[in-house]
């Protein structure tokens, strides 16, 4: 029986420098598998959320989004929130699964001046599955809960008078309690160059590449994009979200100083290693979705910005891969829909 819990979230992104001109930010997440009962967590993970957590909360702040960013000096960044899917059936009569998902991440970034900077960024959390047969009874699933740890360090230089080269590399730990924690870390990389054609309008080509448990590295093109267009509306990329690897677009509205709305959009894609003792002993889970959300974001004061999102996943599949890469099953899943909401704070 497969079922997975893809508590992904979209976020508004308020009008204001683009994402990967800005300082970046690592979501962490808690999740909940309906395949696979909790299985504990090792002391490598504990001692790296413990970290996570101590490190976030000693920065005592986090960005705005629709808050422009200082010309120079220290930003300290700190977010959560959390996201939840409600009950979707699997394919083939073989059950159904939900997921619920809480996230920390915190970071701290120096700029030289508003197109040159340096950061640190490490986020933390669990995606918690829970699984359950074709009578609705709660069952042991082929995963359940999943740590995800993630260091990134964003990097941004200016090149000439209008472009800006931006780099992000990542190192990820996606994995259950017990499984190997060198069998379960992954790195990345999303990389790109945009120019400023206008006041309203920066754009240009990224790419991105991600290793891989099972399969061969990922490898996608970008369009880096921050367009104005009319009074109230934009076209921007938006940054990947908890256990997305990459960015998707992100339509959005001004409805007020204080106010956005947005659709947001994404393919989201996560692997995981499994317990070493548990029923594909070393084996990988994977959860792929094109998520589709609509967004609200509101910030009270220049420090503080509150979002919620609700929307579906389309296209849902859980596959199972056993610990030499061969597939066990496959399963598709029912559109679903996904909500949540997240808080971030900057000093």
């Amino acid at each position: 029986m497969f079922a997975k819990a893809t508590g992904r979230h979209g976020r508004l992104h308020a009008r204001a420098e683009p994402w990967w001109l800005k300082s970046f930010r690592f979501k962490a997440t808690f999740s909940r598998n309906q395949f696979i009962e909790p299985k504990g967590d090792t002391a490598l993970t504990h001692q790296l959320i413990r970290l996570a957590t101590v490190s976030l909360l000693s920065m005592l702040g986090a960005t705005a989004q629709a808050q422009a960013p200082s010309p120079g000096g220290w930003d300290f960044t700190l977010d959560g929130g959390f996201a939840v899917q409600p009950e979707a059936d699997l394919d083939g009569g073989a059950g159904a699964y939900s997921l619920d998902r809480v996230f920390l991440s915190a970071g701290v970034d120096y700029r030289w001046n508003y197109r040159n900077s340096v950061g640190l960024s490490v986020g933390g959390g669990k995606t918690d599955y829970t699984f359950k047969d074709e009578d609705g009874d709660t069952v042991d699933g082929p995963w359940g809960e999943i740590d995800d740890l993630r260091v990134s360090v964003p990097m941004r230089f200016a090149l000439g008078q209008t472009s800006t080269l931006f780099a992000i590399p990542t190192l990820r730990y996606n994995g259950e309690g017990d499984a190997d924690s060198g069998d379960s870390q992954t790195w990345g990389l999303l990389g790109g160059v945009a120019w400023r054609l206008s006041e309203d309008l920066t754009i240009g080509p990224g790419l991105g590449a991600f290793s891989r448990l099972e399969g061969s590295a990922r490898v996608f093109p970008i369009l880096l994009i921050d367009w104005n267009f009319g009074e109230r509306w934009s076209l921007s990329t938006g940054r990947g979200l908890a256990a997305s690897q990459g960015p998707g677009l992100t339509l959005g509205y001004r409805l007020s100083e204080q106010w956005r709305l947005g659709l947001a959009g994404r393919y989201e894609e996560i692997q995981f290693r499994l317990d070493e003792n548990g029923s594909t002993p070393g084996g990988v889970g994977e959860d792929r979705a094109l998520p589709l959300v609509f967004t609200a974001a509101w910030q009270p004061s220049r420090s503080v910005r509150i979002g919620m999102f609700a929307g579906v996943e389309f296209g849902g599949e859980l596959t199972l891969y056993d610990s030499a890469g061969n597939t066990i099953e496959s399963r598709d899943y029912d559109t679903v829909p996904v909500y949540g909401a997240t808080i971030e704070f900057r000093l």
